[in-house]
């Protein structure tokens, strides 16, 4: 590992403080990037109004599910990346660094595709209203096309925070977010652009902070200098070091895509409602979302955390590093659906909603799906991102597979549907998701440390 003071090493030292540390930036970070979608919806609400809101409350799911690829694949060469730091070896870093970027090259190819080619007849099947559609369309085909830039852009910032740095990344998207706001604000009203000026604003943002984290990687650590990582005297095919950061990104993809596209789907469900209902659940979703960050942040760090714990052979503090950040979470998750509670009418004007039944309804949403539900959701978090750390993706999986379709998907056809309590109906059951997962993980942190011989004794 490059001497850095930015840089942390997880297997020795006070492990609550290197959390706080390490988390608190990739919360920033968290916040910043979805920040791009955020002013995205901001600005088009203000000034194309709710036919804009509609379109980009369908676009964001879509651009949310593409994401879910992005940070999935990469959190696959993050975790190699960071048992590698663990273990002390810079070869394999390179190695899973150069798999990490090959990945995501390829990766961000088929999106651009996927996206050109089925935007238009998801969003129809999704019975996004006739008004919103083009706009829906045109949003995600661009995002699509440019995912490069976030692709590669997390690629790097996996291996930045697989080294514990945190810092670095927060800097970078920190100058891609102000790009973003200000393109914003010229693209999408006085450009005459709309939808699509917005689109393009978070394409060119998210390209200057792939280009800045390559150059940084590049140039500050022996892992991230990519000559000679797959050289023919080497132990290692290129092809195995592929395969090893798939095992863990695929499953991570997949897990985070499944979730997203429950989100499309009960998206799909809403717009059967109306423009008002899409319009006030949209806006609920992204609130929601921007509240869940902080959350995603502390699992990050103890994916990462976790990861170099075990490529060190320090299975105890493993242990530790899952228990500890979960009651972080939880203690945090708390605060900030305390905070939500307490202002929600006034968030939810942010949005351009102050009034009328898109107003209440988005209240409404906060109301129910920002509560108690909050706790359960940190706690399964935590949880799933020990066992990503710990080599376990499959647990992962299996639990989004309950959280998405068994129970927000599933329950929330029943509700709305069978026993009659429509769209309120969907919010209970985007509520309830987390509650079975988070048992789920409980129970599997007790087994792997139980058969590890790390069953700390109360």
């Amino acid at each position: 590992m490059a001497s850095s003071a930015s840089t942390i090493s997880f297997s020795e030292g006070p492990l609550f403080r290197q959390l706080l540390s390490f988390a608190l930036p990739l919360m920033a970070v968290n916040i910043l990037q979805y920040v791009y979608q955020a002013v995205d919806m901001a600005v088009v609400g203000q000034v194309v109004g709710d036919v804009g809101l509609v379109s980009m409350s369908n676009a964001v799911n879509a651009v949310f599910l593409v994401n879910a690829f992005v940070i999935g694949l990469s959190a696959g060469g993050g975790v190699v990346v960071a048992r590698a730091v663990g273990a002390g070896d810079v070869g394999a870093q390179r190695r899973a660094y150069a798999a990490t970027l090959l990945v995501a090259l390829l990766a961000s190819a088929g999106i651009a595709a996927a996206g050109t080619l089925l935007a238009r007849p998801a969003f129809t099947a999704n019975a996004v209203p006739a008004a919103a559609l083009d706009g829906a369309v045109a949003y995600t085909t661009v995002l699509c096309c440019g995912a490069v830039g976030p692709f590669l852009m997390n690629a790097a910032a996996a291996f930045l925070k697989a080294q514990g740095d945190a810092r670095t990344p927060l800097q970078l998207v920190g100058v891609s977010a102000l790009v973003n706001v200000a393109l914003d604000l010229v693209l999408v009203g006085p450009a005459g652009l709309g939808v699509v000026g917005a689109a393009w604003a978070t394409v060119v943002a998210q390209s200057v902070a792939a280009v800045g984290a390559l150059v940084v990687v590049r140039r500050r650590f022996p892992g991230g200098r990519l000559a000679g990582a797959f050289s023919r005297s080497g132990d290692v095919p290129v092809g195995a070091s592929v395969i090893e950061v798939l095992r863990v990104g695929v499953p991570s993809a997949v897990q985070m895509a499944v979730v997203n596209l429950s989100y499309a789907l009960v998206t799909g469900m809403l717009n059967r409602y109306g423009v008002d209902v899409a319009a006030a659940a949209g806006v609920g979703l992204q609130i929601s979302t921007i509240a869940g960050l902080p959350c995603w942040a502390i699992g990050q760090a103890i994916t990462t955390a976790a990861a170099q714990c075990a490529g060190a052979g320090e299975l105890a503090r493993a242990r530790d590093v899952a228990r500890l950040g979960a009651r972080f979470n939880i203690g945090v998750t708390l605060g900030i659906q305390v905070l939500i509670q307490l202002l929600a009418p006034a968030i939810v004007g942010l949005y351009g909603l102050t009034q009328g039944a898109p107003f209440d309804i988005a209240v409404l949403y906060l109301r129910i799906t920002c509560g108690v539900n909050g706790l359960f959701y940190a706690a399964m978090y935590s949880f799933d991102s020990f066992a990503l750390g710990a080599g376990s993706p499959r647990l992962v999986l299996a639990n989004s597979l309950i959280d998405a379709f068994a129970v927000r998907f599933g329950l929330a056809f029943l509700l709305s549907g069978a026993l009659g309590f429509g769209y309120v109906g969907i919010f209970v059951a985007q509520a309830a998701s987390p509650v079975i997962p988070a048992i789920i993980g409980g129970v599997y942190l007790r087994r792997w440390s139980r058969s590890r011989g790390v069953l700390r004794e109360r």
